[in-house]
């Protein structure tokens, strides 16, 4: 029988050898110049797009304009109504257009100090925010948006004719348009809410009742409209992203 040695015995335990970061560490100066870099890009997109939905926001206000029952007059009631109207579309179509840069340039920012776990939760986030914002102001214009204006013009419409500042008009519908946009963000939070650990998917099956109550709630007070039937639309929404973020939440395993 050959001798062992003390070192085939492994009697003194050495310390594992850590991995050690060769990447160089950005001064606070770099970081402060990357981040201006990305504002710069991300204004001048977002210039441009807005000065491109300008040239356009002619077209954009014939669009917006069908939404409204027949018989219904537009009017310019102050000096610049329609200019101002004008540029509230082009400021909306200018975030529209430009968010995905936007979001891109946040993303290359704040991504390379993240680790795997968290980058696999960030960059879903990011990119499925402005997707969702645009079917839902999507969905409130060929939807939401239609039967507002139907029931807010109608009423009372064997008493009265309809005319409406365009601004007021503009105004009004954008607004709808951005709600619901905003609404449809709500599988994006579930999901970064679940990833930080606030809830799972068995904790929103266990309080769908609350559930279905804070989207009426919520329904009333989104909906500018005192009519039930839009408030319904509104919560039947909610109610509908609510249990498409349980089912999300499950083919996640969370």
């Amino acid at each position: 029988m050959s001798p062992i040695s003390t070192k085939e015995l492994n009697l003194y335990k050495t310390k594992p050898v850590e991995d050690s970061d060769d990447s160089p560490i950005m001064p606070l100066s770099e970081h402060l110049n990357e981040l201006r870099n990305k504002i710069i890009v991300s204004l001048t997109v977002l210039g441009i797009a807005t000065l491109l939905g300008f040239s356009f926001s002619r077209e954009v206000i014939r669009l917006l304009t069908i939404l409204s029952p027949q018989g219904t007059t537009f009017i310019q009631i102050k000096p610049g109504e329609f200019f101002f109207a004008s540029f509230r579309v082009s400021l909306f179509f200018g975030i529209t257009m430009a968010s995905p840069v936007i979001i891109w340039q946040l993303g290359s920012f704040i991504l390379p100090g993240l680790n795997e776990k968290e980058k696999k939760i960030v960059i879903p986030i990011l990119t499925g925010a402005p997707i969702l914002f645009f079917v839902g102001s999507l969905f409130a214009y060929f939807f939401v948006a239609p039967s507002m204006l139907n029931f807010l013009f109608g009423f009372g419409k064997d008493i009265i004719s309809t005319s409406i500042g365009i601004e007021n008009f503009i105004s009004f519908t954008l607004m709808i348009m951005a709600i619901c946009g905003c609404t449809f963000l709500l599988p994006i939070i579930m999901l970064a809410l679940a990833n930080v650990g606030i809830v799972n998917s068995n904790l929103l099956i266990q309080n769908w009742r609350y559930a279905i109550l804070s989207s009426v709630i919520s329904g009333a007070i989104l909906t500018p409209t005192p009519d039930p039937f839009n408030m319904g639309i509104v919560s039947a929404i909610l109610i509908g992203l609510y249990f498409v973020s349980i089912g999300m939440l499950k083919i996640m395993r969370l």
